[in-house]
C-alpha cells in the first residue's frame, strides 16, 4: 500500500512537472506583445522581455527593430515575428480584404459585410466606382431589377473610398457591392479591414 502511495506521489509530481514545462513552452515561444506603455512611451521587446521607456513617439522595438503604434508581435523560438495585427482599444483590426484585381465592363464585386464586426472599406480605383452597403432583401432587389434599384443603407461613390460601416456589430444581415459608375471595366487596390466588435444588443434592421 505504501509503495502504491509512493508511485501515485511521484507520478503526480511528474506530471505537474510536465504540464508546468508545457504552459511554460507554450506562453514562451507564443506570446502575443502589444504596446501598453502609453503617455509617449516605447516598448522594448528584447530576449523576450518587456521594459517601458520614455520615447518622443509610441513605438514598439523589437530586438532593436521598430515597429508601429499597436503592433503585435510573436515570439517562437527566440525569434521576434511582427503579425498581420493591430488592435484600436483592445479589439483587434483584421485584414480581410486586400488583393489588387480587375474587374470586366459587366462585372461587380459582392461582398459579405461580417456579423460582429465594425467594417472599414478602403480602396482605391482607376475609374469612379460606386460602394454599395444593402440588406439582403435590397440586394435582391437590386440584382433583379438589372442593378436599376437604388435602395440601400449606404453608398459612396469615387476613385478613393474610405468608409467605416457600424451597424453590422450585432446584426448579419448585410452585403456590399462594388460596380463601375460608368460601366466601364474597372481595377481596385483594395484595403478592408474588420475590427472585432460585438454588440450588447442587436444592431441596424436586426433590431
Amino acid at each position: 500500500m505504501a509503495k502504491t502511495n509512493t508511485f501515485m506521489l511521484v507520478f503526480s509530481v511528474i506530471l505537474l512537472v510536465l504540464i508546468a514545462i508545457g504552459v511554460f513552452y507554450v506562453f514562451g515561444t507564443h506570446l502575443v506583445a502589444i504596446n501598453t506603455c502609453g503617455g509617449n512611451k516605447t516598448l522594448v521587446v528584447f530576449n523576450n522581455k518587456e521594459s517601458c521607456f520614455p520615447s518622443l513617439s509610441n513605438t514598439i522595438i523589437a530586438n532593436g527593430t521598430p515597429y508601429t503604434l499597436n503592433s503585435s508581435l510573436a515570439v517562437s523560438n527566440g525569434r521576434i515575428i511582427p503579425l498581420d495585427i493591430r488592435f484600436i482599444g483592445n479589439n483587434p483590426l483584421l485584414y480581410i480584404w486586400n488583393q489588387n484585381k480587375s474587374y470586366n465592363a459587366s462585372s461587380y464585386v459582392f461582398l459579405t459585410i461580417p456579423d460582429t464586426f465594425k467594417v472599414h472599406m478602403q480602396y482605391a480605383s482607376n475609374v469612379t466606382t460606386e460602394y454599395i452597403i444593402m440588406t439582403n432583401e435590397q440586394y435582391i432587389n437590386w440584382y433583379n431589377s438589372n442593378e436599376r434599384s437604388t435602395s440601400n443603407v449606404y453608398s459612396q461613390s469615387g476613385t478613393a473610398i474610405s468608409a467605416w460601416f457600424n451597424e453590422s456589430a450585432g446584426c448579419a444581415g448585410y452585403v456590399a457591392v462594388i460596380k463601375s459608375v460608368s460601366g466601364r471595366a474597372f481595377f481596385i487596390r483594395p484595403n478592408e479591414t474588420a475590427l472585432y466588435a460585438p454588440a450588447n444588443t442587436s444592431t441596424g434592421i436586426c433590431t
